[in-house]
C-alpha cells in the first residue's frame, strides 16, 4: 500500500515545476535523508524528476538556540552543527539553492515563500520560452 501511495505522489510531483526539499535539522541523518529522496527521484520513471530544479530548506534552525525552548523540545538535538550541515548539504546538492527556516518560530518562512514564488515563476517562464523556440 505504501509503495502505491509513493507512486501516486511521484506522479503528482511530475506536474510541478520545482521540487522543495524540507530537511529536518533534528533528523538522525539529514544528509542521508536528502540523498535517499534524490535517489528515489532518479529511480522513478525516466529519471526526469531528478533533473527538476530544486530548493533545499533546512527546518528547525531554532534547535541550535538554547533559549526559548519549550519542555517538549528539550530532547531535540542535531547530530551536527549548522556549519557542518551546510557544508555537507552543499557538497550533496547539484545547485546552490539552500535556505534555513524555523516553521515553529516563523523565522525565514516569509522569505522562503517570496523567493520560492519568484523562482517558480522564473522556471515557468524559461519553460515557456523553450517551448516557443521548438
Amino acid at each position: 500500500m505504501a509503495e502505491g501511495l509513493v507512486m501516486l505522489f511521484l506522479r503528482h510531483v511530475e506536474r510541478c515545476h520545482v521540487i522543495l526539499h524540507i530537511i529536518d535539522a533534528t533528523s538522525a541523518d539529514p544528509i542521508g535523508d536528502f540523498k535517499m529522496i534524490n535517489k528515489e527521484l532518479m529511480r522513478y520513471g525516466t529519471g526526469k524528476l531528478a533533473q527538476m530544479p530544486q530548493v533545499v530548506v533546512v527546518n528547525k534552525v531554532d534547535v541550535w538556540e538554547d533559549e526559548n525552548k519549550e519542555d517538549w523540545e528539550k530532547g531535540l538535538q542535531t547530530k551536527m552543527s549548522r556549519d557542518e550541515l551546510q557544508k555537507s548539504l552543499t557538497e550533496a546538492m547539484a545547485h546552490t539553492r539552500l535556505m534555513w527556516m524555523s516553521a515553529k518560530e516563523k523565522d525565514g518562512v516569509d522569505d522562503l515563500m517570496k523567493r520560492l514564488s519568484a523562482f517558480v515563476t522564473k522556471v515557468k517562464e524559461t519553460e515557456r520560452e523553450r517551448l516557443v523556440e521548438i
